[in-house]
């Protein structure tokens, strides 16, 4: 027995748990205070057999974290200086640290919600304008960048600089950063009047004096394309150097490279640089140069670099001592591929403004040459055979190099930092301390690793029970952190499993990252403490060919200890416990869906072949850098290339009638047809606007199509009857979208692609920098936001999200992916994904998967990627995974490459995972249509539902049209000789998934919220009226409302913004339909609409057509020119005041408030604003008053002389006043008799109106025609409006206590009574 004693830090508590192998503590610390202990354990056995190797090792070798000693009385004693890995491992496998775990409780599969579930499909932006959005999306741009730059290097703390420093930016993309990628990812700067931010418009918002010189030397030579990258030396003059001088306070240099869709990084050969066998993400002769320059000219001075890359540099030249090194730098940050405005957040960081919390998204070797995949990736030139030639990636031949490449995944599951980690923990297992010497001549920066101006402490919280007795166990980690240093800053916890491992057994790594956290900024002193949950079955090892020999292959948790660390990054140990498993059990469920785990990629669909399983590494003999495989490797046989060729173009008669899609003659259901023929203009009678929300269950069983009973699968059933066969066949045929089908009103759709910037919107920091932040929330805010451009852009369909692994940092398109790790990458993805689908977008998650590298990975089919379904599941599937059923995407874009022999396009195997197992419904699309080797009709039967192109381009091999037959009830396609046949294969293939893209569609923002069309909104001006009418659609919320392209107007009438039509009043009757375009419907959508002007008679007549002995009930009334409305009379009206004997009155001139006022006589215009009222006129002599006296008959303040309102209407009837004039409507006597001939009365419509100061009296509103008619006929008459009117003076107008100037006009209608029988 021996014994450790131990000085334990703060936060370390020992574990309850363990007392079985070990004593407890002589005493107990005091809370937060250090403790020395000790404990017994056995002389062998298990853990503590390892734990003595590292001690001895710690007690022999100089270590820097802490240090031992054996005391007479054989006790270890080791002291520690600061957290350290190798103490944690030690105190793991005899103490343990406590971690609080719940108790025993199980997560319940609810199976894997839609994505639009629930939404009816409706859809809003949370933005007013896209103007708006941007805006905030730019400071959201700012704030990811802002954490998830990392801080890699910072030699002595010569960060943060102080502010007001005057700086040297170095390097050509110093003025000029890569933004984003070449490709369909990339994107464009400059969106939407957003100006792209520049590294020395960071600097001066930040604080700081940028030296011009400089910026002029390197725009000037980027405007002449002097160099592909970096400037030579011969280009600095003595006068750009004399610049330095005044620019001395720092120096920022800047080295860039960019991402690339259709190649992967050079590996040799490399412009500027003098090594041939040099690859391209090492610093080339030129920047070499300009660092020994800088370093020349700022000996003393912080030297900073800035990596402009989302491809990681191998430069530990750079990370070397500043002061011994010649290439090494002060402090160096990764800041990825910066947008168009992520850029503005180094000035933050630098200056201390922000303080630096990203952490690195894959390990940073010192030699990528060295990684566990190099030697295998890419076209493999980077590789020479035993006889020094240059190798290549092609399958051969009987010794003949095929049109086929090859690549296996000879690394298994040990991708990036788990093959470091796995390896220096296993190297000492067997000689302590060689793997932590081997793992720092290999490894620059781990996985997860970023440095911060502060310092945190952390401490795990009490634990509970730590036996795993179920999968389904809920498992968490609870850290409290708390800031220690002098700044605000955030951390991030990175939990990590270490599952047993059995030599020779199922392959396992020793650090697996099961999940982090980050905390809120924390001041200085403040504690926060985060949750990292995990499933247990998250830590099991698929074994996929019964490597422990238990007779099941599938997920297993074998029984044994699981060491669950807490990390600052993927090396640095924190905390740790000890979790056991007492008895392995196999996980057969998934736990999220409840559906079975079941092998898929084996027989026909296998990954695997002799020469990936003779070539991978293993933990059984060493991880070491596995070989290339060779040309005797890569020999295929006879029946393999047949295969292969084979595989060019597939038809129906091909069908062999054993496959799990095939459909018997008899197994399509009676009751489905299709329509025959669509003429022009068809509706059918239900449209998609009909579907959302309604599900289905179609699938094909034991060759039959299957169909639901339910009401929900009967209506898309006869939806689906609805349309034709080539509408049908058009939908799988053109991807990218969805193609117009008008008679359903699907309007069609098209797509986006890039994942850096989703429909032209903002053009964000590359994905890699977004998984730097570890922070799952501003992920998922980037894609909430990211889903309002969509909408705001008229973007349904985004191919975008792309989450491939960062298997090699030499891959092209790492750009777009978002880490090494499937479980990190897969929860930034899910993130993403679920923002995005929120807003009704459908996220086309790729590449589907397996798809690492650029090279030949369209070739001939693809390239044929060789991994175990170990490896597929653990490594590379898992990001898909977690997009799919915790983001709930609602799309899937497969990938190129095939998947052993059969490509992604076409895998079954790929295609249940995510149906079956992972029980998402999403639709699947190719990748850009390569046409041949995945031939249409084989893709729709067992593959993806539709193609991302036009798949009629190439007949040969593009979906077979056929003929419908409506006879046969089915389609006639080719039998491969000169006849036909029905096949009810090819039918149901296409049927199937044409309902499956018509069903999203349906729930998705495609369909506008339901909005199809409107019927024209009719606006109905009176004549010779000014008037202003809004069009409207009833309730619809509408933003702005613009003239369609090429529509105008009639003379006399504008619209405004708000859709709003005035008329100035010039025009007579008539009619317009007029073009418009609602924007902004529900604040996005966009639809075209008609407007109908049409101006009618000012006088209204309720209804013309009568009918013999029903009663008649028909009002004329004139709205425009309501009694005490504020009317604009058109000019063309004249005066019709008289003297009582029909005299005319003469023009006046009156002097008021300063100036002259033309008093209109009998037949002059009375144009103008005035108000229709009442007047009377009671002087003979002065029909318009007596100016300012008020004797006059209307004085501006004679109220009782020229108001009824205080009258009653019998003084006006006997004559009290010399003349009235009323509102009143009126026929003739003629008319009068006419109507009564038939059986009908003229009668005036009198209505109280409530006047100034409270008076009540009647006006006549409307003249109303009622009566029982007698006999059929025609009645022409004529009503005539009189309109008495008057001017307004005064602050207290319109209340009309000031009036003057009165006048009078009439308008008039003829219009004829139809009495039928």
């Amino acid at each position: 027995m021996y014994t450790i004693l131990a000085d334990v830090g703060n936060g370390i508590k020992t574990n309850e748990s363990n007392k079985n192998a070990m004593s407890r503590p002589t005493e107990s610390p005091a809370e937060g205070r250090s403790h020395r202990g000790s404990w017994e354990f056995p002389e062998e056995g298990g853990q503590h057999s390892l734990l003595f190797s590292i001690l001895f090792r710690l007690k022999t070798e100089e270590m820097p974290c802490f240090s031992t000693r054996i005391n007479e009385e054989d006790n270890i004693v080791f002291q520690s200086k600061k957290s350290h890995r190798l103490m944690a491992l030690a105190l793991s496998a005899v103490v343990g640290l406590t971690a609080t775990f719940a108790a025993a409780e199980t997560v319940t599969p609810t199976g894997n919600t839609y994505g639009f579930a629930g939404t009816n499909a409706r859809y809003y932006t949370d933005y007013m304008t896209l103007e708006e959005e941007q805006q905030i999306a730019k400071d959201l741009a700012i704030e990811v960048a802002s954490e998830g730059f990392v801080l890699l290097k910072n030699e002595n703390n010569v960060l943060p600089l102080a502010k007001g420093g005057k700086v040297s930016l170095f390097g050509m993309h110093s003025v000029s950063l890569i933004a984003s990628t070449s490709g369909s990812a990339g994107g464009s700067t400059g969106a939407n009047g957003i100006a792209e931010s520049t590294l020395q418009m960071a600097m001066e918002k930040a604080g700081y004096r940028v030296n011009a010189k400089l910026v002029d030397l390197y725009t000037k030579h980027k405007t002449l394309g002097t160099t592909s990258n970096e400037l030579p030396m011969s280009y600095y003059s003595a006068a750009t150097i004399s610049s330095y001088n005044g620019y001395d306070d720092a120096a920022i240099i800047v080295f860039s490279r960019t991402g690339s869709e259709g190649g992967d990084k050079l590996v040799s050969n490399v412009t500027d640089h003098s090594n041939p066998r040099d690859h391209e993400l090492m610093l080339d002769d030129n920047e070499k140069a300009l660092v020994k320059h800088v370093k020349e000219h700022y000996p003393n001075k912080p030297i900073i670099v800035l990596i402009n890359s989302s491809n990681i540099l191998q430069i530990p030249e750079l990370a070397e001592p500043k002061a011994t090194s010649e290439y090494g730098v002060d402090a160096i940050f990764w800041v990825g591929n910066t947008g168009n405005n992520a850029i503005e957040a180094i000035g933050k960081l630098i200056s201390g403004e922000v303080n630096p919390s990203g952490h690195t998204v894959e390990v940073w070797e010192r030699d990528f040459t060295k990684g566990p995949s190099f030697t295998n990736f890419g076209n493999q030139t980077q590789n020479v055979d035993e006889n020094g030639d240059t190798m290549d990636a092609f399958f051969y031949h009987n010794g003949e190099a095929t049109k086929y490449a090859t690549i296996e995944y000879r690394e298994g599951i040990y991708v990036g930092y788990k093959y470091y980690e796995t390896a220096a923990d296993d190297m000492n297992a067997e000689n302590p301390g060689s793997g932590d010497e081997w793992y720092d001549s290999q490894v620059l920066y781990p996985y997860g690793y970023g440095l911060s101006y502060t310092t945190f402490d952390w401490e795990l919280m009490p634990a509970a029970d730590t036996a795993i007795t179920d999968p389904f166990q809920k498992l968490s980690m609870q850290v409290k952190v708390t800031n220690t240093g002098d700044v605000a800053g955030k951390e991030v916890v990175q939990v990590y499993a270490n599952p047993p491992y059995t030599k020779g057994g199922i392959e396992k790594a020793s650090a697996n990252l099961v999940g982090f956290a980050k905390t809120d900024l924390l001041q200085p002193g403040q504690s926060q403490t985060v949750t990292v949950d995990w499933v247990a079955q998250d830590m099991a090892s698929y074994d996929w060919n019964d490597a422990n020999a238990n007779g099941y292959t599938g997920y297993e948790l074998e029984a044994g200890d699981y060491v669950i660390t807490a990390r600052s990054n993927s090396h640095d140990v924190k905390l740790s416990e000890i979790y056991t498993v007492a008895a392995g059990m196999n996980c057969t469920t998934d736990y999220i869906t409840g559906k079975e785990i079941e092998s898929l990629f084996v027989d026909d669909f296998t990954s695997v072949n002799d020469s990936l399983l003779s070539g991978m590494i293993s933990r059984a003999t060493g991880l070491t850098q596995p070989a290339p495989a060779s040309k005797t490797d890569r020999e295929i046989s006879d029946d393999t290339l047949a295969t292969l060729d084979g595989q060019y173009s597939y038809r129906s008669y091909m069908d062999q009638g054993y496959e799990e899609w095939f459909v018997n003659e008899d197994g399509i259901p009676s009751t489905w047809t299709q329509a025959a023929t669509r003429t022009e203009g068809e509706k059918a009678p239900i449209s998609i606007m009909d579907m959302a929300g309604i599900d289905f269950s179609l699938k094909i069983e034991d060759g039959e199509v299957v169909q639901g009973n339910d009401e929900g699968s009967q209506k898309w059933e006869a939806f689906m009857n609805q349309l034709t066969w080539e509408e049908m066949a058009s939908l799988v045929n053109n991807g990218g979208g969805v193609k117009a089908i008008d008679a359903v009103d699907v309007v069609g759709a098209g797509a986006n692609e890039t994942p850096l910037q989703l429909s032209g919107g903002t053009l964000w920091a590359c994905p890699p920098i977004l998984a730097a932040t570890f922070n799952l929330d501003l992920a998922e805010e980037v894609g909430v936001m990211m889903g309002n451009e969509a909408l705001f852009k008229g973007c349904s369909y985004w191919q975008g999200n792309a989450m491939n692994i960062h298997r090699s940092p030499l891959s092209g398109r790492n750009v777009e992916y978002y880490s090494q790790d499937g479980v990190h990458g897969g929860k930034f993805a899910a993130a993403v994904v679920a923002g995005v689908t929120s807003k009704g977008v459908t996220c086309h998650i790729k590449h589907m998967m397996l798809n690492d590298q650029e090279s030949y990975r369209d070739l001939n089919g693809g390239v044929s990627t060789w991994a175990t379904e170990q490896v597929i599941r653990e490594i590379y599937a898992k990001p898909f995974e977690y997009a799919l059923k915790v983001g709930r995407s609602t799309g899937v874009m497969s990938s190129f490459n095939r998947i052993g022999m059969v490509n992604s396009q076409l895998n079954l195997a790929m295609h249940k995972l995510v149906r079956n197992e992972w029980s998402n419904r999403a639709i699947f699309e190719t990748d850009a249509w390569q046409g041949t080797y995945c031939p249409l009709d084989l893709m729709v039967r067992q593959g993806d539902n539709q193609v991302l192109g036009a798949g009629t381009t190439l007949p040969d091999i593009g979906l077979e049209i056929g003929a419908w037959d409506a006879d046969g009830n089915c389609v006639r396609v080719s039998d491969g000789a000169e006849g036909t046949f029905l096949s009810q294969t090819h039918y149901a293939a296409v049927r199937r998934s044409a309902q499956e893209i018509l069903w999203n569609y349906a729930n998705s923002s495609a369909v506008h919220n339901g909005y199809i069309g409107f019927e024209p909104c009719v606006l109905e001006f009176d004549s010779y009226a000014a008037q202003s009418l809004p069009i409207s659609f009833g309730d619809v919320d509408i933003a702005t409302i613009t003239l369609a392209d090429g529509a105008q107007l009639p003379e006399g009438f504008k619209m405004s913004d708000a859709g709003v039509v005035t008329s100035d009043g010039s025009l007579a009757e008539g009619e317009w339909t007029i073009d418009i375009k609602l924007n902004g419907i529900d604040g996005y959508i966009t639809l075209g609409a008609q407007a109908v002007i049409r101006v009618v008679d000012a006088l209204h007549v309720s209804t013309t057509s009568l009918k013999v002995g029903e009663a008649a009930n028909v009002t004329v009334d004139a709205p425009y020119y309501a009694y005490e409305s504020l009317v604009k009379v058109n000019p063309r009206f004249v005066s019709t005041v008289k003297h009582t004997d029909g005299t005319p009155v003469a023009q006046g001139e009156m002097q008021g408030f300063g100036g002259k006022t033309i008093l209109p006589g009998t037949g002059d215009s009375v144009g103008g604003t005035l108000r229709i009222q009442n007047w009377y006129w009671k002087d003979a002599s002065q029909v318009q008053g007596n100016n300012y006296d008020g004797l006059g008959a209307l004085a501006f303040a004679d109220i009782e002389a020229t108001d009824a309102r205080y009258l009653e209407t019998a003084d006006v009837e006997a004559g009290n006043y010399y003349q009235a004039y009323l509102y009143e409507f009126r026929i003739s006597d003629e008319d009068a008799a006419k109507l009564a001939e038939y059986g009908l009365t003229a009668e005036k419509v009198m209505t109280p109106v409530t006047a100034y100061q409270g008076i009540t009296y009647d006006y006549n509103s409307a003249l109303a025609i009622t009566g029982t008619p007698t006999k059929a006929g025609e009645v022409e008459i004529t009503v005539t409006l009189q309109i008495p009117l008057v001017r307004g003076f005064g602050a207290r107008f319109p209340n009309n206590v000031h009036v003057g100037s009165p006048t009078a006009t009439e308008v008039t209608r003829t219009f004829t009574l139809t009495i039928g029988e």
